[in-house]
């Protein structure tokens, strides 16, 4: 794990990126390149509207996988699962009392009691004091131990529910994996986490609306929170409104994202500073990439230093390469795509024979894949062919999310294109299947430990991933919303995580962001601090990665909430 800091000025750069990748990469697919438009003109609102206007919902199918594309899930309605925006008044829920049960896990051979409560936050509209929607979380509060950081956690980009960093990372109970990453099949067991945030911070972990058990309060209104605006209203009405509640007003406050939920944390950050609520810290983890880092050719070039990663921990490389450390082999691969890839995609159809066979010479080399294969692909390649090419022979195919992961090769599998490309390609995206078999475990092993543990039942569908939400409409102006946080809140701290083998989201591309920077030197090392994983997303499933990333996020929250 290497970590690192970026200055003051670069705090509102690395925030928008995330911003910019959550309104404009939301609605459909998740891979590179995929709902990534231009950048949005509606600006973040002062406060949410009383009533406003909702654009009907684009005939869209729901995102599929974690909110990053993949998913296999077959075409077609099925409304006996998928919430349906056009239906009429169903029964409201009502929040009550929430669940409430004392605790206790051992971490480091020392007790660690707490108190969680488990319930429904209404949403209400400021003007007819009327619930809108109503917002599911558990809460986990240390016992004892006086005035705390608080810190709310969110899951990934529309769709993905909270449960994942709950259950899988940061909760006070962890469920069990397999060395394979998979969680297997029933019967599902958790144990203690003795990597849990709460022994540094009180926990809320939160499900928007149309995720987890979280719902509007009529499908008419299910499509008005289907937007980033909303989205951040919602949430900044729900952490007001638990800070009175739970009377946690003078608590330092952090909010925790990943994946292309990324944006959403940084857009919430926006609001509640606009609101007279500023967070202390952000936590950014498997940071979304900026559309200025993938369009065009910088796709490519911003790509593969993930995929060299993916070749040298499959041990597709020379052994001079294979002997180099993880960080080294980073460097390694930032170096090539930087320079000489670089200047051979920049001279195009202009490069040379000699300039043309160097570089397919280094590039299979560096990637561990063929020279016509590179050719064929114009030096190009996409994720989807990286991951069918790499272990073809051992008819295998990488994982995206996790590219330490395979499964066996579809027929057809990536093609074997350049740009636009020949060759007959699997019909449709591929299933992520690591992520599927996290998923399997994560949504029985969530609903029992609800049940189990916390003593709280629901007769409604838990929606993990998806299911519950409106097609997702983009509509937010990511530079004035962060440039309104930062300006409220120049002390603001921000801590980016990235992955080395997520091939959504390419630690590069956040890298090649945050290096168009024009910050000062005085500010260097003062608000961002970087971190750099041996995992894929999700690093937090990883126990090396977890351990390191908890560590890194203990000293985070301690200098920020000072």
């Amino acid at each position: 794990m290497e970590t690192g800091r970026i200055g003051q000025g670069a705090v509102l750069f690395a925030l928008s990126l995330c911003v910019g990748a959550w309104a404009q990469g939301a609605q459909g697919a998740r891979g590179r390149g995929n709902g990534r438009g231009a950048r949005g003109a509606e600006t973040a609102p002062a406060a949410a509207p009383a009533q406003a206007a909702v654009p009907p919902p684009a005939a869209a199918a729901p995102a599929a996988g974690r909110g990053r594309g993949g998913g296999g899930a077959p075409a077609g309605p099925n409304d006996l699962y998928d919430f349906s925006a056009g239906a009429g008044e169903f029964a409201p829920l009502r929040s009550g009392s929430p669940a409430e049960s004392q605790q206790q896990i051992t971490v480091a051979g020392q007790p660690l009691a707490y108190t969680v409560r488990v319930g429904y936050m209404p949403i209400n509209n400021a003007t007819s004091g009327e619930p809108e929607a109503h917002l599911f979380y558990t809460y986990y509060a240390r016992s004892g131990a006086g005035a705390r950081p608080l810190a709310f956690l969110f899951g990934g980009a529309p769709g993905a529910s909270a449960s994942w960093l709950e259950l899988g990372g940061f909760g006070p109970k962890h469920l069990d994996l397999a060395s394979d990453g998979s969680a297997g099949l029933p019967p599902y067991r958790w144990s203690d986490n003795p990597q849990t945030l709460l022994a540094d911070a009180d926990l809320v972990f939160v499900d928007p609306v149309g995720t987890g058990f979280s719902r509007a309060e009529s499908p008419a209104l299910n499509a008005k929170f289907a937007s980033p605006l909303y989205d951040a209203a919602s949430l900044g009405e729900f952490v007001r409104s638990f800070l009175g509640q739970y009377d946690r007003w003078n608590s330092p406050r952090f909010l925790i994202g990943e994946d292309f939920g990324t944006g959403r944390v940084a857009n919430l950050a926006s609001y509640l500073a606009l609101h007279q609520l500023p967070v202390n810290g952000v936590a950014i983890l498997s940071t979304a990439p900026a559309s200025d880092a993938t369009a065009g050719d910088e796709e490519y070039m911003t790509l593969l230093p993930s995929e060299i990663m993916t070749s040298w921990y499959h041990k597709q490389l020379a052994g001079e390469l294979q002997s180099l450390t993880a960080a080294q082999m980073a460097d390694r691969a930032r170096q090539f795509a930087s320079r000489e890839y670089l200047h051979a995609l920049y001279k195009g159809d202009r490069i040379t024979e000699a300039e043309r066979s160097k570089v397919l010479a280094d590039m299979a080399r560096l990637t561990g894949l063929s020279q016509s294969f590179l050719a064929n692909n114009d030096l190009r390649v996409p994720k989807e062919r990286y991951d069918a090419e790499l272990l073809r022979e051992q008819h295998e195919e990488l994982t995206p999310s996790d590219t330490r992961f395979s499964t066996y090769l579809r027929p057809g599998g990536g093609g074997r294109g350049g740009r636009g490309g020949f060759g007959a390609a699997a019909a449709g995206p591929a299933a992520d299947v690591h992520e599927e078999l996290m998923a399997n475990g994560f949504l029985s092993g969530y609903e029992q430990y609800l049940r189990q543990d916390l003593k709280f039942s629901n007769p409604g569908i838990y929606y993990l991933r998806q299911g519950g939400t409106s097609p997702w409409t983009a509509a937010v102006s990511d530079d004035l919303s962060l440039a309104n946080a930062f300006e409220r809140d120049p002390k603001l701290q921000v801590f980016l995580g990235f992955d080395y083998f997520d091939l959504n989201s390419p630690f590069y591309a956040a890298e090649f962001t945050l290096a168009h920077l024009q910050a000062p030197e005085a500010t260097i090392a003062r608000n961002i601090t970087t971190a750099f994983f041996s995992a894929g997303a999700m690093a937090y499933t990883d126990g090396a990665a977890l351990t390191a990333l908890h560590a890194d996020l203990s000293k985070f929250i301690q200098k920020a909430a000072q």
